[in-house]
């Protein structure tokens, strides 16, 4: 391949974040001009601001008009338009709108596009060409004892599964004939919510499957595959770490899959770059799942084992060029990419919105960020709440995992919670490491507290803090230290209590505690983190300013500490989950609400589902107790930690319930 048909072409890229980003490194170094297409609130993005070209779709939402971005395409003066990955790389119409436009679409044919759009027309086409699938039903229509028919044939446990909605959404698990009419019409709902038809379907599950990929080119002339990738740790059906090769997969079995992915890609006509996925289980049953046409967020873990620019190849096959006759798809050492949410581990991965007060990635040789946001980016509660993704490369899977592992516990971000701790959990699993993860095994990781032995780096960057705006030298604005030598200070966090004195060596700093004195000192960089070094062991460390204390991030574990007594509010606020009142997690839309004033409810009952950015959210009794008061309805738009629910603990004085 050469870069010849690209030098000078204009790309516009129809897509936001740090796909947006990687997508015109890219156009770039092939002689490429790359041009955001950005909806109104993206227009001042890390991306644009990459970027440097951008051109208006329109205003909130416009971004996913088909006839607004081919206008914005349009008016950008583009030879091609670049859909990256998500809702619109997966719409035939927008590949119909770019032929009629004269526009190159990057990605496969509207035909093809359609197909694999219909998880039942893609499961037929796998059928066609002798891939093997799981017993599934037709398209389900309205009658519910056709609906239990149906699944007692399947069998269960079983799926249900929209047939037009991708990235797990709408999925749902059925464990016996009780919970199958909410699960189906919760998928209809969710599904719908993506802007594809309410068609839902049934399949049997394949319990505790790995979830593996190959990665496919198809240029019209050859297909090839260039490898497989181990996309198990999920949560919420969505991947949270992947790594290339997959690993523990037999000789006889990578080869069957890399067969069966190259018959589904012929089968469905795909042109471009595209990935099948499959089921694996520990049996060696193969399963197919279904085909992406277009990139996936995971490509980069494939682009480094393989050396391959997977991007350069989609853009050159859309101007008209071929593969390589002789590629060497052999995988070089191991890659593991981790996501980096927006979303907090320890409320069921609920998303997280607010202004990032702090950034600070990873700066080593073997590692590779594709980061979206940057320090004082906000980040909206309207998009998939993905910041980055942090990828490690070693010369086996354990020196990648080792890598990425410090590579995490390097990356600082403030200002939202992130799942960046239990990511380093999930590194940890000891099933994960035995290279044996299954779908099953993230949900059984439990996002731990923070490591204790933190507690030192958060109240020295408190401290620092605190004082860094009062003296060049910020212990220097500790009056007591002055006088005694040491500044002795109390911290408080919310289930603990640290004591420390810190005082001036001819050698530096040192921090006194009940126990022992240790060295330390520190630095600042340009975005505000703070780089504590105590006695011989670092961290990165971000600060933010809160009404009462500071909010301390470090090792992507975030901490509350206050200075003074322990704050009233802080302990009223944890105990207040027991107060009977059930409050919106986020900024979301009621969808339906399950009780009346006066019911009955235990523990753990659902009482409200909301949707926000595609996913719905049931919210749950967290008493047992009598409904005394319903604040919300079908269609109500909720700000986060807004009551819902008002529920009287049976026993209580009703007088003390608001």
């Amino acid at each position: 391949m050469t870069s010849s048909n690209l030098s000078g072409k204009r790309v516009a890229i129809a897509n936001r974040g740090e796909i947006a980003i990687r997508i015109a490194a890219t156009c770039e170094r092939l002689g490429a001009i790359p041009i955001l297409l950005a909806g109104g609130p993206d227009l001042e993005s890390y991306a644009a601001r990459q970027i440097g070209r951008v051109e208006l779709i329109g205003d909130a939402g416009a971004e996913l008009d088909v006839s607004l971005v081919v206008a914005a395409a349009q008016r950008a003066r583009a030879d091609f338009l670049h859909p990256g990955y998500g809702f619109l790389s997966e719409h035939a119409d927008l590949a119909d709108a770019c032929e009629t436009a004269g526009i190159g679409f990057v990605g496969p044919s509207a035909a093809t596009l359609r197909l694999c759009g219909d998880k039942l027309e893609t499961r037929a086409a796998a059928v066609r060409a002798n891939v093997p699938v799981l017993p599934a039903s037709a398209p389900l229509g309205d009658e519910p004892d056709a609906w239990f028919a149906i699944a007692r044939e399947i069998g269960f446990p079983l799926l249900v599964k929209p047939a037009g909605a991708g990235g797990g959404r709408g999925l749902r698990h059925v464990a016996d004939e009780g919970a199958l009419v909410e699960a189906i019409s919760a998928s209809r709902r969710e599904g719908s919510s993506t802007g594809s038809a309410a068609v839902v379907y049934l399949e049997r599950e394949m319990v505790a499957p790995r979830h593996v990929e190959v990665q496919i080119v198809a240029d019209g002339w050859q297909t090839l595959a260039l490898g497989d990738r181990d996309c198990s740790l999920q949560r919420r059906h969505q991947k949270v770490i992947e790594e290339a090769p997959a690993p523990n997969v037999d000789d006889e079995t990578r080869r069957r899959l890399h067969a069966h992915a190259v018959e589904i890609a012929n089968e469905v006509g795909l042109r471009g770059i595209g990935t099948c996925e499959f089921m694996l289980a520990s049996d060696g049953e193969i399963a197919f799942l279904e085909v992406n046409p277009r990139i996936q967020v995971e490509h980069p873990v494939t682009e480094l084992v393989t050396g391959i620019d997977l991007v350069a190849w989609q853009l050159l096959i859309a101007s008209g060029g071929h593969a390589p006759e002789q590629v060497n798809t052999a995988p070089r050492g191991h890659a593991v990419e981790a996501r980096i949410y927006a979303e907090d581990p320890w409320t069921g991965f609920l998303p997280s919105s607010g202004k990032l007060t702090a950034v600070s990635w990873p700066n080593r040789p073997n590692v590779r960020v594709d980061a979206g946001y940057a320090t004082g980016d906000a980040v909206p509660n309207t998009y998939d709440p993905m910041l980055a993704k942090v990828v490690a490369y070693g010369i086996d899977r354990v020196a990648a995992i080792a890598e990425l592992r410090t590579a995490l516990r390097e990356t600082v971000i403030a200002g939202v919670t992130t799942n960046i701790s239990w990511t380093v959990d999930l590194l940890d699993n000891e099933v994960f490491l035995a290279g044996a993860a299954t779908t099953q095994t993230a949900g059984d990781v439990i996002a731990s507290p923070p490591d204790r032995s933190l507690v030192p780096f958060s109240v020295l960057a408190h401290a620092l803090d605190v004082t860094s705006t009062q003296a060049v030298d910020p212990w220097s604005a500790i009056g007591p230290w002055r006088m005694s030598g040491a500044a002795p200070m109390t911290f408080h966090g919310e289930d603990w209590e640290s004591r420390m004195r810190v005082a001036r060596t001819p050698d530096g700093w040192r921090v006194e505690t009940d126990d022992k004195t240790v060295p330390f000192n520190w630095w600042r960089d340009a975005s505000g983190v703070w780089t504590i070094n105590v006695d011989g062991a670092v961290a990165k460390v971000a600060v933010t300013a809160l009404e009462s204390g500071r909010e301390v991030v470090v090792h992507g574990a975030s901490w509350i500490v206050h200075d003074g007594p322990r704050p009233v509010a802080r302990i009223a606020a944890r105990e207040r989950a027991s107060d009977g009142q059930v409050r919106a997690p986020m900024p979301a839309s009621v969808v339906s609400v399950h009780v009346e004033a006066g019911d009955r409810v235990e523990k753990g009952t659902s009482l409200v589902t909301l949707t926000a950015m595609k996913m719905e959210i049931v919210c749950d009794a967290p008493v047992s107790g009598v409904v005394d008061k319903v604040s919300c309805s079908v269609g109500d738009i909720v700000t986060a930690d807004q009551v819902l629910v008002t529920i009287r603990v049976e026993g209580a004085d009703p007088s003390v319930v608001s």
